[in-house]
């Protein structure tokens, strides 16, 4: 993968830039230089975004690196073209941002987009993605990296891997964990803690809860100190032997149970008897009622008797009763006859008289319609004449308008026409303000370069400043390390000797007469000093102390040598500053002498803040000042332009009122002439067409209400005739009716008179109706009677078995039976109490004993699960004689395949003098074991710690490592082919010979073919390295690119 081009827009301090890398071909060697914080890193933010949509240390998101002085309706964009095998791919990416809208008023939040275009050799596109999933598995296949890895391929940061080479085995370990990836084992041996922890917890629980239930136990004795097992044991016993009691207890309460079931079967016999008695006795009662109501009874069957006879008489009454109703109703039809025949006759006379009178009329009626016809014929000529009137009426009305719009539009054209002379002679004076502005931009340009260059002079001296306080304090700081070491060495002396002089001591106890010493071989001591015993313990702290001091002076001495190369480094970069600032005051001086004498504020290098800010001021107000007149001028013309359109427009419009106006003129006099022409024709001039209309209107309603009301009472005299005609033929039919049914009415009145006299039962006409009314009560009646009859034969037979079952039995004394029952209820009672509570001890006491059984069984398996987690626990986190974890095991592997590949460059980087070795000796503590790395000097013929390494050394040894790194990662990833390298090391903390192996390294490196970056602002790079991509900020924030080439 080899980088194009890079446009940023928006992105971070770029406004609209592009970066061609296609310019540093021929060189691959660049150097990206700029002031710090001008966004030369931000560079490679860009590539990172575009290809995996986050920065590099993924710092910051994309819609965070928008530039803050973007235009709000502008997008940040990023655009990224790399070449790769035999295609060319151009990625776009806009992050989620909020701009204006470009309609209406407020923001919109724009959401993310992204394309991917793949095209050939020949630039012709092939293919485009435009979604960001495809997009993001695209990258990810071809390059077959991820943000992260692409970062540590890609780009080697400041100072990270010279920190990593000095670092000890804990920090090298955090490095190379994110670098490949091995969080898995740490997460291991995270979650084999939090599952041991977890486990034991469970287990205390466990025996929290085992003696819980043991305390809930009941015991019949109370028991002594006892081991869980043993109480255990002591239960089981205790269990067999409530349980015997149990029994025994059970066989007596069922004795009992017997004996109260007999008694109770005793007492059901004896209350079924007494039961019996009182049945009797209600019995005799029952019996005794029927008797008193048996005269009732008799009473009801002879009414039942009367009310059937009269029901086979009730046809006959219903024929007599019917035929009286039609009597009836034929006399009141006779009597309405009569009536109707005389409002009838009343009637036919009235409506002949209003017919003679309608009659009368018949000669008016046709007079008026005569004049309706005369009236119809001048119709037409009234409204003609109308119709010309209203014309005639509108066309004044218009011609009035017209006449006034037209003095209007003429007062205005006239109104056009002065401004427009007003306008002309302000516009000419633009051409003297623009000119003014000119040369107002050009002082402007000169004031804003030599602003820059004061800024950067004052970014100097202030920098110049605060390393002289850094180089101090840390100069305080080195003394007081120098003096804690002396301190602490002494120490470690008297340690050390007092250690000796324990070992002397205890070996000197331990001489044999006749054997070798072990300190000088001697076979007799003749003056032998007395020493006393010291024990093992003893010796154990002095050796402890000893140890610690030797830590401690050990740490003091890395301290005071990483104090010495910080000084060294704050030195070198403050001459680099004294120097930077001389060479900036020649070039303000130059600026002052050759470009601002013509100034009043700038006439001297010290300039004061306040002086700047009254010359900004001065420009900004002259540029303001000028561009509101500009802007005036530029409002008037385009007033000007438009006027002259509606004074054009004004024109046209006078002229068309001025022919309307004639046209209208002729129009009216036409219509006059009309209108004369057709009075002459009128009967009447003096009458209205609306009055001549409401005339006929009325003529013609008053025809039509005489010819309505003639043809109404043509009509009711029809009717009364015909009603006439209906009327005699229906009191004809009535009164036929009306005898036939009186003969009738005589036959059924004797047939009735003889039925009566040979009825059983002495009876007549009245009580005959009103036993009829009654026939209802007929059923109940009898239901009665049937219930009565019932009822007494039941009782009857119920009295008689009942004397047959208590034949020669007496009446029982219940309550001798039931003293009994309760005395055998009470003793029950009390012997199931004691009984349940037994039972509930033993039930309660058993399920505790399988609770713990279960519980202890449960911990057992938690503790073997709890032994074997703690072995695999030590082990996995180094707790073991090598003092190596799991994880830490496996990067030494990945460090001993770096460091392989790394010897090859540090061999030629240094010719064959220095290589990396992995020290696998196992240190004091595990944070010094398992990843320190030694360099072997060949010239020495030893290893030592790559502490010991000078700067320049250790940046060549930092590279190697780095470079070496990065294509281990890149194997990993895949094997693809990074052909682009950027190093953003600290080359300003590097002496002139430090510096010097630094460059003959990248030289050695940019001859592999590989693109590389040198990201830094040193000076002796800016000359050593001809190709260059130069960042130049303009001091509002905003920085541009620029390119030197060869």
């Amino acid at each position: 993968m080899k980088p194009l081009t890079l446009g940023l827009k928006n992105f971070g301090p770029y406004i609209k830039e592009t970066i061609d890398f296609t310019c540093f071909e021929d060189s691959s060697l660049f150097l990206i230089s700029g002031k710090t914080g001008s966004g030369k890193t931000t560079i490679f933010d860009g590539m990172s975004y575009a290809l995996f949509g986050e920065s590099s240390g993924k710092l910051r998101q994309g819609k965070e690196m928008r530039s803050t002085f973007a235009d709000a309706s502008e997008p940040t964009e990023v655009c990224f073209t790399f070449s790769h095998g035999e295609y060319c791919y151009e990625i776009n990416r806009k992050p989620e941002q909020e701009l204006y809208k470009k309609r209406g008023e407020g923001t919109r939040v724009q959401p993310a987009k992204i394309s991917l275009i793949v095209k050939n050799q020949a630039g012709k596109e092939l293919k485009e993605y435009t979604k960001r999933r495809e997009v993001d598995q695209f990258i990810q296949e071809l390059l077959h990296l991820d943000a992260n890895q692409f970062a540590q391929i890609v780009l080697l940061p400041q100072g990270e891997f010279r920190t990593f080479l000095i670092a000890n085995s804990d920090e090298k370990e955090k490095v190379l964990r994110n670098l490949f990836g091995t969080q898995l084992y740490q997460a291991v041996n995270e979650k084999l803690k939090i599952r041991l922890k977890e486990t034991n917890k469970g287990i205390e629980t466990t025996q929290q809860l085992i003696q819980a239930k043991m305390e809930q136990i009941y015991w019949e004795t109370p028991v002594e100190e006892l081991t869980v097992d043993q109480e255990l044991d002591y239960l089981e016993i205790q269990q067999q032997q409530m349980v015997r009691q149990q029994q025994t207890k059970k066989e007596r309460l069922e004795k009992l149970q017997e004996q109260k079931k007999n008694k109770e079967q005793e007492k059901y016999a004896e209350e079924q008897l007494v039961q019996q008695f009182e049945k009797k006795e209600k019995l005799m009662k029952q019996l005794q009622e029927l008797e008193e109501q048996a005269e009732e009874i008799d009473q009801l069957k002879n009414e039942l008797k009367l009310t059937e006879w009269a029901l086979q008489q009730q046809r006959l009454i219903e024929k007599l009763d019917e035929t009286e109703k039609i009597i009836q109703k034929c006399q009141q039809k006779e009597s309405e006859y009569r009536k109707t025949q005389i409002e009838l006759d009343d009637l036919l006379k009235k409506s002949n008289r209003e017919q003679k009178e309608n009659r009368k009329q018949e000669n008016d009626i046709k007079a008026q319609k005569q004049q309706i016809t005369q009236l119809q014929f001048q119709l037409p000529l009234y409204e003609s004449y109308s119709e010309l009137q209203q014309a005639l009426n509108e066309k004044q009305n218009i011609l009035t308008k017209v006449e006034k719009e037209l003095h209007q539009q003429t007062s205005e054209l006239e109104k056009y026409q002065q401004e427009q002379e007003l306008l002309n002679k302000e516009i000419e004076k633009k051409a003297a303000l623009e000119r003014q502005q000119m040369i107002l931009e050009r002082q402007q340009e000169q004031w804003q370069v030599f602003l820059t260059e004061w800024q950067s002079q004052k970014l100097i001296s202030k920098k110049i400043v605060e390393l002289e306080e850094q180089v101090r304090l840390e100069k305080q700081r080195l003394q007081r390390k120098i003096n804690a070491t002396i301190l602490i060495a002494e120490e470690v002396t008297a340690a050390k000797s007092q250690w000796a002089r324990m070992q002397i001591g205890r070996l000197s106890l331990l001489l044999v007469d006749g054997e070798a010493c072990p300190v000088c071989g001697a076979l007799e001591h003749p003056f032998k000093e007395e020493h006393r015993e010291y024990s093992i313990e003893e010796i154990q702290v002095s050796e402890a102390l000893l140890d610690t001091k030797e830590k401690e002076l050990q740490k003091l001495e890395e301290e005071k040598v990483t104090l010495q190369t910080t000084i060294i480094h704050l030195e070198k970069e403050l001459l680099e500053k004294q120097a930077d600032q001389k060479q900036q005051r020649k070039k303000i001086t130059e600026i002052l002498e050759n470009k601002l004498s013509n100034l009043d504020y700038v006439n001297e290098i010290e300039l004061t803040d306040g002086a700047v800010k009254e010359q900004n001021e001065w420009f900004s107000n002259q540029e303001s000042a000028n561009k509101e007149k500009l802007a005036m001028l530029a409002v008037k013309i385009e007033t000007l332009e438009l006027l002259e359109d509606t004074l054009k427009k004004q024109q046209i419009i006078v002229e068309k009122q001025t022919l309307l106006l004639q046209q209208l003129t002729q129009e009216k006099i036409s219509l006059e002439g009309q209108l004369k022409t057709l009075l002459k024709q009128l009967v009447n001039p003096d009458v209205t067409l609306e009055t001549l209309q409401r005339q006929i209107e009325l003529l013609e309603q008053q025809v039509n209400d005489w010819e309505e009301e003639q043809t109404r009472l043509t009509k009711v005299l029809n009717e009364l005739m015909e009603e006439q005609l209906l009327l005699d033929n229906t009191g004809k039919y009535n009164l036929e009716q009306l005898e036939e049914h009186e003969v009738a009415q005589q036959v059924l009145i004797a047939d009735l008179k003889q039925t009566i006299s040979k009825a059983p039962f002495e009876i007549n006409e009245q009580q005959l109706r009103e036993r009829l009314a009654q026939r209802d009560s007929i059923e109940q009646l009898k239901e009665k009677i049937l219930a009565f009859e019932q009822e007494k034969s039941q009782l009857v037979y119920a009295f008689e078995s009942i004397m047959e079952e208590l034949k020669e039995k007496e009446l029982p004394d219940l309550e001798i039976v039931i003293a009994e029952i309760d005395f055998l209820t009470k003793k029950i009672q009390t012997k199931e109490a004691i009984f349940y509570q037994l039972q509930e001890k033993i039930t309660a006491n058993q399920e505790i004993f399988k609770q713990v059984i279960e519980l202890i069984n449960t911990n057992q398996k938690k503790l073997e699960e709890a032994s074997a987690l703690q072995q695999l626990a030590d082990t996995v986190n180094g707790n073991n004689p090598s003092k190596t974890s799991l994880e830490r095991y496996v990067l030494q592997t990945y460090l001993e395949e770096v460091l392989k590949v790394a010897n090859l460059r540090l061999g030629a980087l240094t010719k064959n003098r220095y290589q990396f070795e992995l020290n696998k000796t196992s240190g004091s503590y595990k944070n010094q074991t398992g990843l320190e790395i030694n360099v072997y000097d060949d010239n020495a013929g030893t290893s030592r710690s790559a502490h010991t390494l000078s700067g320049g050394e250790s940046f060549i040894a930092a590279l190697a490592l780095a470079l070496s790194l990065a294509e281990v990662i890149q194997e990993q990833a895949g094997g693809v082919l990074i052909e682009a390298l950027f190093i953003d090391e600290g080359f300003g903390s590097l002496d002139e010979e430090a510096l010097e192996m630094a460059m003959e390294a990248l030289e050695t490196i940019e001859n592999e073919g590989r693109m590389i970056g040198i990201i830094s602002h040193v000076g002796e790079l800016k000359a050593r390295i001809s190709q260059q991509l130069q960042i130049q900020t303009n001091g509002n924030g905003q920085s541009n690119v620029n390119y030197q080439l060869a």
